[in-house]
């Protein structure tokens, strides 16, 4: 079965991806959390998992689990935000039809996900609520964009896992990794069948205690250096939230394109 990890910060009162998950799984759930939450999270939660130090971000986080559940575990793992509500979409004449995943399609997803795996996917996940209907991406999509939640088969990640950098692109590293794994040849696959529905961005905790907006669209820019073939940063004035009326860098991604390159590569190295 594939494990879900849940990493999670200054929100133990507000577990909304916890409490979202049928109790067959929730109880096998790990929720990560930083030293000085640790003794209080196990009082309310029985398997918990505590990184090596405080304050170290979420690009250290990420590294730090995907090491655990790879190398030393060798498990089909599910990183989540602690965020999310889960739902299932019926696509009628391009418009999304939503009702709260129940325990029964819960079970299918994560039967569903595990056949892509043994099918030789590494990574992949859930769309978002965010995104426009679309047939053409139903019941799920490949190669994309991925972000809140990933997963990975963790035997084949063990592999390759120091063959990515994992912290070299601190505030975007969900569209960092992805791209390093799809320019490296690793297809993914994400379900709009199922969906999640986040919660609002920089919501109290979480990586809203260090993320603002210079630190965001200083990701952004990183990401542009890191992958200009793929990336186009845009201007755009926030309306709302707590960044209104400040300049957003905001990215759009040619993940196929990237995808495709790793097939060039191959073909230019046979020549």
């Amino acid at each position: 079965m594939i494990d879900i990890v849940i990493p999670t910060l200054n929100r133990l009162d507000k577990q909304i991806t916890l409490s979202n998950i049928p109790d067959t799984y929730r109880m096998s759930t790990t929720l990560v959390v930083q030293p000085h939450e640790a003794e209080e999270t196990k009082k309310v939660h029985e398997k918990v998992w505590v990184l090596s130090g405080d304050n170290i971000g979420m690009s250290n986080t990420i590294k730090e689990i995907t090491y655990e559940w790879s190398i030393n575990r060798g498990s089909k793992f599910w990183i989540m935000d602690d965020d999310l509500t889960f739902m299932y979409n019926d696509l009628e004449n391009e418009k999304w039809k939503k009702h709260k995943l129940e325990s029964k399609e819960f079970s299918l997803m994560i039967g569903e996900t595990e056949e892509w795996i043994a099918d030789g996917i590494l990574h992949g996940g859930i769309g978002t609520t965010w995104e426009p209907p679309s047939p053409a991406k139903y019941p799920y999509n490949t190669n994309c964009r991925i972000m809140t939640n990933k997963f990975y088969n963790g035997l084949v990640l063990a592999e390759h896992w120091n063959d990515i950098d994992w912290t070299g692109c601190c505030g975007a590293e969900d569209f960092y990794v992805n791209l390093q794994l799809l320019t490296k040849g690793f297809e993914n696959r994400v379900w709009f069948k199922y969906v999640v529905s986040p919660a609002d961005t920089n919501a109290p905790g979480g990586c809203s205690t260090y993320r603002d907006i210079e630190y965001h669209n200083t990701a952004m820019k990183n990401l542009k250096n890191k992958y200009n073939d793929y990336v186009l940063l845009r201007e755009k004035v926030q309306q709302t939230g707590p960044w209104k009326g400040q300049v957003k860098l905001a990215a759009t991604i040619s993940w196929k394109k990237a995808y495709e390159s790793s097939k060039l590569s191959t073909l230019s190295d046979f020549i």
